[in-house]
């Protein structure tokens, strides 16, 4: 299978560029006789020369600075220091050497930069504190600060930057202190600590969003931000709320908060217009660009694509037109540059990345250069890889190695081992593709140490995976294995922070994430047959059960993309703890071929291989839910199909299953296969609910294997018979509920029940709050997608989504006498055409806290779910509500069901058992273990 890679690592082989300049303050300060200036790009002005005392040689320095001439305004402010010593002036001379190694740093003299401010922080703690010891002292602060972040240094930077703020504060200077808070958040933002950045910025909004709180501001509705905002356009806003306003944005977009990010970015632009500031216009164009990408990214609707596409480029070529710096103007290529290779538009892209090359190269030596010049690499590979036809005029694979090598060295000079990582990465991944795969591998292996410098498993779960891969392709299976082991494990260390650091990997998880852990199943699977052949029983086994913890991890990686939060946790469980009398079958699905794994009790796991591809299970899956869908579909013509699937999932495991004394079969479904009920399956006599009592779970991991004791069968019910106007006829009556609800009534389980009008949400929270009943029951349309805020369960009043959903049957549990035993929904369905939309119907069991969760996965007859569930509940009343007995209740209701004279056998799929419940998931203000049965 080829894998785009280059895509699949944007973010982290391409270096993200800076999209909002410092607003650093370049103070001239003179024993508090010349007052502070902020140093800014003007109209040349010449300098005059002369014999200088200390102060025209400020004077001079300040000029030549703001000319840009960089190499005067150095020298300058050298003298300046100097005579300052001379005059045994030390604070005015630390002054002038904060200044001086600011200038350093504009000429790419880190090592010089670096030694000067420590110089001037040196004489500065010989001195008194004074106000203005301690002006100077935030002024050399915040330029130590801006030295290491671009440095690769954002903690530390981070430290200088607080450091800063606090005497700002104490100062009561509240535009440098908020200017330092700005430069805070964006070492936040680079550190991955996304909601502190957001609660920092914050800050500085206060005034004009009266909120201090990212949390806080998350509950603000689409008109309260609008409003908010719209008074600041109203005003003449500071520079400060300017920025942090864009910063905001930014981080926003970072953060998947595009709704919000989009509105902040709209105000920012409109207040760009007015500052008659072009650079600065350019650079909210950049950013705003950014949003335009996002959206475009996020959006269904293919108009609408087309305008945010549209935007996105001409906010580009605006940026491009209105730079007054030609490094603003050279990220405004490259970014357009990223688009056109996502739109696969080569020939522009050729075109662009050809006037690129020469332009990035003249740009002044700094971190920023670097940047630039990794990200062309990479996006020269990308076309290299993937254009059709590649360009001559483009420069070869060796050429772009030079690139890169020239660019680890400039790291190397500078120190910055993150872009030292980033540029050996991109040259390993040139030598995968080319198939060189011995420096391949040196080089990645580089970047993997060099990665070790810093705290950053988001950036080395993609070294190690690429090392993995390369290892793989040179037949070193065992290193491949440990290098995969190593991503794997970042992976999981990630997984409780995973959309946090990197929202694009929810919106790609698909293609950034998931493929590591099915090539680690693979590779496991791969070594277990070796070592079968081998005769060695114990680490076959070892590599299985790793194969089976993987597969289990994705499972639970894939909720947690789903539910945009990292939500759920698992613990490792064996299927002896949970229930002696069950298996658990795991279907993997690989390019070209099915691996089926079998859990038994008091056994090493199994593995069972069939030579079917994944496109053939695709198709087969589609005709199943067509058959079953259809009105029209008769049984027999259907039953190949069903038969097709039990001969790949159960056929090979019926000799273990019988000598096991199997009772309950648990899956745990992989891809297309968790969109078919399993009761279809048949073995040409019967079908499999027949034979065996099912289930689905996400995986072991999140069960609990605690025992729960016998309960009482009482139950919560609500449901809708009749619909609202406000969602017909999208919905259409369902006229068998009121019945059903009533026979379960009559049966004398009924603690509350909620019909019609009188099931509001409110209601609904109300009667759970209040009430101990282990059963939740009800009887409405609900609607699973593989988009939360598609997945929801209809009320009278308004839909419920799956966070209110939390809401509801998890936040108001707390002072519950029991835990939610059982939850069914009863008359729900998964979205069609939706491949992904059970994991809606998975999200909906987990976030409900329910031990087990009942539903059917597409809508049913009305009549058929009404009796069903009345035999359901006979069933429990007769054996009680404990762990083993509710699939085997669930099981017995089908069969009365399917051998009713009444029911249309072609719905035998239909009213299925939906999935187990359920998990330890990690609240999003508390940490609660919530227990779920196996059945």
């Amino acid at each position: 299978m080829k894998l785009n890679f280059d895509r699949l690592i944007k973010q982290i082989w391409q270096p993200k560029l800076k999209r909002s300049l410092w607003l650093l303050s370049l103070l001239f300060i003179l024993s508090a006789t010349i007052p502070p200036v902020v140093a800014k790009t003007t109209k040349p002005i010449p300098i005059v020369q002369m014999d200088s005392t200390p102060q025209q040689l400020v004077q001079q320095a300040q000029t030549a600075y703001q000319q840009q001439d960089f190499t005067t305004a150095s020298d300058l402010w050298q003298q300046a220091a100097s005579a300052f010593e001379a005059n045994q002036d030390p604070l005015n001379q630390a002054m002038a050497l904060s200044n001086l190694s600011l200038t350093q740093q504009k000429l790419g003299e880190w090592e010089q930069a670096r030694e000067t401010i420590q110089q001037s922080l040196d004489l500065l703690a010989t001195l008194a504190s004074n106000e203005s010891q301690q002006q100077i002292l935030a002024q050399s602060l915040a330029i130590q600060g801006q030295l290491q972040q671009d440095t690769g240094h954002p903690a530390d930077a981070l430290e200088s930057w607080q450091q800063a703020t606090a005497i700002y504060q104490q100062l009561n200077q509240t535009d440098a202190a908020q200017q330092s808070q700005i430069n805070q958040a964006q070492a936040l933002e680079d550190l991955g600590l996304y909601p502190r950045a957001c609660d920092t910025l914050l800050a500085v909004l206060e005034p004009e969003l009266q909120v201090t709180s990212c949390s806080a501001f998350n509950r603000l509705t689409t008109e309260e931000l609008t409003a908010k905002l719209d008074k600041i356009t109203e005003q003449d806003p500071q520079t400060t709320t300017f920025l942090a306003l864009r910063s905001l944005g930014n981080l926003l977009i970072e953060m998947g908060q595009v709704p919000q990010a989009e509105l902040a970015l709209n105000t920012s632009l409109t207040i760009a217009k007015t500052l008659n500031d072009n650079q600065e216009l350019a650079t909210t164009y950049l950013d705003f660009s950014n949003l335009k990408q996002a959206l475009f990214a996020t959006e269904k609707v293919r108009r609408r694509r087309n305008e945010y596409r549209d935007e996105a480029l001409s906010s580009l070529d605006r940026a491009t037109e209105l730079a007054t710096s030609p490094l603003t103007q050279q990220q405004a290529q490259l970014n357009k540059l990223g688009f056109l290779l996502q739109l696969e538009n080569w020939s522009q892209a050729n075109t662009l990345a050809s006037s690129l090359i020469p332009a990035v190269n003249q740009l002044p030596a700094s971190p920023n250069k670097i940047d630039a010049q990794i990200n062309l690499a990479h996006h020269l590979i990308d076309i290299l890889e993937q254009a059709p036809a590649q360009d001559s005029s483009l420069p070869s694979a060796t050429a772009i190695d030079r690139l890169l090598a020239d660019a680890a060295r400039q790291a190397g000079h500078l120190d910055h081992p993150r872009l030292q990582a980033y540029a050996f990465g991109n040259r390993g991944h040139l030598g995968e593709i080319q198939a060189n795969l011995s420096p391949a591998a040196a080089y990645t292996q580089q970047a993997i140490n060099l990665v070790s410098n810093f705290d950053a498993p988001d950036v080395s779960y993609q070294y190690f995976w690429q090392l993995g891969r390369i290892e793989n392709n040179r037949g070193r299976v065992e290193p491949a294995i440990a290098a995969y082991t190593k991503a794997y494990d970042a992976l999981q260390y990630l997984r409780s922070d995973l959309t946090a650091i990197n929202p694009e990997l929810q919106l790609s998880f698909r293609d950034r994430v998931e493929p590591v852990y099915r090539q680690f199943v693979e590779l496991n699977i791969k070594y277990a047959s070796f070592l079968d052949r081998e005769g060695q029983e114990e680490e076959k086994n070892n590599q299985l059960i790793q194969a089976r913890n993987v597969i289990e991890s994705l499972q639970i990686a894939q909720l947690n993309n789903f539910f945009r939060e990292a939500c759920i946790e698992g613990t490792p469980q064996v299927i002896d703890n949970i229930d002696p009398n069950a298996a658990v079958i795991y279907p993997i699905i690989l390019s070209e071929r099915l691996e089926i794994l079998l859990s038994l009790p008091d056994q090493s796991p199994e593995l069972y291989s069939t030579s079917i591809t994944a496109s053939e299970i695709s198709s087969t899956v589609e005709q199943i839910r067509a058959a079953l869908l259809s009105p029209n579909t008769v049984t027999e013509a259907a039953l190949p199909l069903y038969q097709q699937a039990y001969d790949w999932l159960i056929r090979p495991l019926e000799q273990q299953l019988t000598e096991a004394q199997i009772q309950t079969i648990a899956f745990v479904l992989d891809g297309d296969l968790r969109n078919i009920p399993m009761s279809v399956l048949h073995d040409g006599e019967q079908y499999l609910i027949e034979k065996y009592a099912l289930a689905l779970t996400p995986g072991l991991q999140l069960l609990d294997p605690k025992p729960i004791t016998a309960l009482n069968l009482e139950a919560i019910t609500a449901g809708l018979s009749e619909i609202p106007e406000a969602f017909q006829p999208q919905f259409p009556p369902l006229p068998g509920v009121a019945g059903e609800l009533a026979q379960i009534q009559k049966m004398g389980l009924t603690e509350a029940s909620l019909l019609n009008e009188e099931f509001t949400q409110q209601a609904l929270k109300r009667e759970i709050t209040t009430s101990g009943s282990p059963i939740i029951h009800l009887a409405t349309h609900a609607t699973f997608s593989s988009d939360p805020e598609d997945t929801f369960i209809l009320a009278w009043d308004e839909p419920i989504n799956i966070s209110e959903l939390d809401d509801l049957l998890r936040d108001d549990t707390f002072n519950r006498p029991e835990a939610i035993e059982l939850l069914v929904l009863s008359a729900c369905e998964t979205a069609s055409g939706d491949a992904n939309a059970t994991l809606g119907l998975a999200g909906v069991a987990v976030q409900s806290g329910a031990r087990s969760t009942v539903a059917t996965l597409w809508s049913v007859v009305d009549d058929s779910t009404a009796q069903m569930m009345n035999e359901f509940y006979t069933q429990l009343q007769q054996s009680g509500v404990t762990e083993a007995n509710k699939a085997e209740a669930l099981r017995q209701a089908q069969l009365t069901l399917l051998n009713s004279k009444t029911f249309n056998k072609r719905s035998v799929g239909l009213p299925h058992l939906g999935t187990g419940g359920g998990g330890k998931r990690v609240s999003r203000y508390r940490s609660m273990r919530l227990r779920l049965t196996f059945s």
